[in-house]
């Protein structure tokens, strides 16, 4: 089973396939810039060439690169929906730089804006970046735990996103599982998580899904919170992410987690919980 975490690219994005394969990975995310800032400052040549290197040496794949936190898709601040989609192009055209296979992004949110509407702002700004910028990389939309003005905390949304991309074979989603369980999406039981699994398949398709974010939930059931927790240690708990990592609809998807990182303890400790999970 691939897993891994979202890892620090401090010091150069090569030394992020280090730090991964040191916590045991065998896939990762990255940010390609600050994720809270708009300067982008060019990927150095010689950074790039070891972060493949690096990446084929030590095996590790797939790679994801997530977007930028200020990038909002959703946006009906014009001047914030254009540099959005700005913004999106800049980090495709790093993940693909990078030779990366995923770029994951929010769908981003609109307070006070109606489902359909987000849907097709949404869809717009992302078509029209791609027709800036025709993709190599697969991009991923996250679903969302659907706090205030959130749009993607159903896959029925992610699904009506797809359609108006005209079921583009560049698009599949990562499901969260800490965003899924606040939406209101249970894993704590079998029959939870075979209702997700026929959930994915009746609506967005099985095989759009090309990976999933493992994290547990601070908050409760389908609080509409988004608080990622250490794994079995929330309200999702052990038993829900053993018969998650062991479903056949699930197993084979390469799974990042987003765990806090409070201490140099907290990330080794989340993988020797998930492997001991793995039947």
């Amino acid at each position: 089973m691939k897993l891994g975490f979202h890892v620090s690219i401090a010091g150069g994005i090569s030394r992020s396939v280090e730090r991964a394969h040191d916590l045991g990975c065998t896939c990762m995310q990255i940010f390609s810039r600050n994720p809270r800032g708009w300067t982008v400052k060019p990927l150095d040549k010689n950074d790039i060439a070891e972060f493949k290197k690096a990446r084929e040496r030590l095996e590790i794949a797939p790679v994801f690169v997530h977007t930028n936190y200020l990038i909002n898709l959703a946006s009906i601040k014009p001047d914030l929906y254009e540099k959005s989609i700005e913004q999106f192009v800049v980090d495709l055209e790093r993940t693909e730089a990078l030779g990366a296979e995923y770029l994951v992004t929010h769908l981003g949110s609109a307070n006070g804006q109606k489902e359909e509407w987000m849907v097709d702002r949404v869809s717009d700004a992302i078509s029209y970046a791609l027709k800036l910028h025709p993709p190599k990389a697969t991009i991923l939309l996250e679903n969302t735990a659907g706090e205030a003005g959130d749009i993607g905390y159903t896959l029925e949304q992610v699904r009506e996103v797809i359609a108006r991309l005209h079921d583009s074979p560049q698009v599949g989603i990562c499901y969260d599982t800490c965003h899924g369980f606040a939406a209101g999406y249970d894993i704590r039981t079998k029959n939870g998580v075979d209702a997700l699994a026929k959930k994915i398949s009746d609506t967005v398709g099985l095989d759009r899904l090309k990976g999933m974010h493992l994290n547990d939930c601070l908050r409760d059931f389908n609080s509409r919170v988004d608080r990622h927790w250490h794994i079995g240690d929330g309200k999702i708990g052990l038993d829900g992410f053993k018969l998650l990592l062991n479903h056949p609809a699930f197993r084979d998807v390469p799974k990042i987690m987003e765990t806090p990182k409070n201490t140099e303890e907290d990330d080794p400790k989340n993988m020797k919980v998930v492997r001991s999970l793995i039947t």
